[in-house]
């Protein structure tokens, strides 16, 4: 009795031990058919899209110009004449002085009473214009208002005001076309009589620039600390050293820069000089205090000292406005190289094999294979692998060249614009069927 059961049991386990083994391989063979063959739940893909890549070179320049001071000289109140950054020419009126502070107010109160009248004769001007109708307004409208949120959005509030004017603008000219605003002509008369109603006494004096160039209003003391005819010569240590000199900013209007170039001074690695100096020498610099954007430039010298680790690139611009006549130590971005193409995520990229044909002289066409780097994209069901011609190579992704120079894929077939690329799953091959 005891040898049955022990028989029984013998054979249960054996049972068992089947019935487990044939569920393994059951649960085997149904991977490797949805892995293989009904696809991956598991595939995470992205679109491909147009992306810019840049390598940059950082550093806290100081700016170099050509610059005179421009002395006081003229009694009484001075009123600018010309705005920070504005061109001036040789001998040009910058300043203009009068007797009194009670004058320069009333030269400012029909400043503004002229601007007023004249923006609303121009306004009136819309009556009797015919090729303005109410659809152009109100595109004029729906795009000047969106050019005032785009600038709040961005925090942009350099150009707000004048986005702000020009929408107000449009708003006026539609209520004049459509009689909701009444005739200007009785506004326009009542600023008249207040301008002829304000006496300003007669200037005084005026202060002219010796020479053409950028007027500046404010003078910080570097004016005169390097010579822009030897700026190949300027060391690291020069710039370290850079102090501004002991002067009365009162006995100074200002300054002239003169001509269009100025310089960025700026200490370099060793490295990163070798870099500039194998770089274009036409570039593009950031200043983002100063400038949104990117703006031309110049890679003038690269002076590398022996025995140093550091060194100085001299940069040159010709850009100008209000708030780059003014700069002197700014951290700069430094443009060596751009790159443009379709931004992939590193991911992504995975080597695969691709057959191609080569046709030989004979015209005898032969099948080859070849193992190359790629991507997986997806085009409905099913996985096709690509080549890529990468351009540049970040640290979480690359930028991959549309149309790469003939023969650098083999099959002639890479990626493209909107391609779902595979950035997550497994077990990934061409032809691949997914869900």
């Amino acid at each position: 009795m005891s040898e049955a059961k022990t028989n029984r049991s013998k054979l249960t386990k054996r049972i068992l031990i089947g019935v487990a083994i044939a569920l393994v391989l059951v649960y085997i063979v149904f991977l490797f058919i949805t892995t293989n063959f009904l696809g991956n739940d598991n595939i995470v893909t992205e679109t491909a899209y147009h992306a810019k890549a840049y390598d940059i070179v950082e550093s806290k320049a100081i700016v170099a110009r050509s610059e005179e001071y421009l002395q006081t000289g003229t009694p009484g109140v001075l009123v600018y004449d010309v705005s920070d950054g504005d061109k001036v020419t040789a001998d040009g009126v910058v300043a203009t002085a009068y007797a009194s502070q009670d004058d320069v107010s009333a030269l400012q109160q029909i400043k503004a009473l002229d601007a007023q009248i004249e923006y609303l004769k121009s306004l009136s001007e819309v009556n009797s214009s015919a090729n303005v109708g109410i659809d152009t307004i109100n595109s004029q409208i729906n795009e000047r208002l969106t050019a005032v949120l785009k600038s709040v959005n961005a925090r942009d509030f350099s150009n707000i005001r004048t986005a702000e004017d020009n929408l107000l603008t449009s708003i006026l000219r539609k209520q004049i076309l459509t009689g909701e605003q009444g005739d200007l002509s009785v506004k326009i008369s009542e600023l008249t009589a207040q301008r002829d109603a304000i006496s300003a006494g007669a200037s005084i004096g005026t202060v002219k620039a010796g020479s053409a160039g950028y007027f500046v209003s404010k003078v910080d003391g570097y004016e005169k600390t390097f010579d822009v005819t030897k700026l190949d010569e300027v060391t690291a240590e020069d710039i370290d050293n850079a102090a501004a000199s002991d002067i009365n900013p009162d006995d100074y209007i200002g300054k002239i820069i003169n001509g269009v170039n100025w310089y960025l001074l700026c200490p370099v690695t060793r490295d990163q000089a070798t870099a500039l100096s194998h770089a274009d020498q036409n570039i593009k610099i950031r200043l983002p205090s100063a400038v949104d954007g990117e703006i031309p430039a110049k890679i003038l010298h690269v002076n590398n000292v022996t025995n140093s680790d550091r060194a100085v690139a001299v940069i040159q611009c010709n850009y100008m406005n209000d708030a780059l006549s003014k700069l002197r130590r700014e951290n700069v971005e430094i443009i060596v190289n751009e790159y443009e193409g379709l931004k992939i995520s590193k991911a992504a990229l995975h080597d695969d094999n691709i057959t191609y044909t080569v046709t030989d002289d004979a015209g005898n066409d032969t099948q080859k294979t070849e193992r190359v780097q790629g991507v997986y994209v997806a085009y409905g069901a099913e996985l096709v692998f690509k080549q890529v011609a990468i351009t540049y190579a970040g640290d979480e992704y690359i930028i991959c060249n549309e149309e790469p120079e003939p023969g650098v894929l083999l099959n002639g077939t890479t990626v493209s614009l909107y391609d779902k690329v595979v950035v997550e799953g497994g077990n990934l091959f061409n032809g691949k069927i997914i869900s």
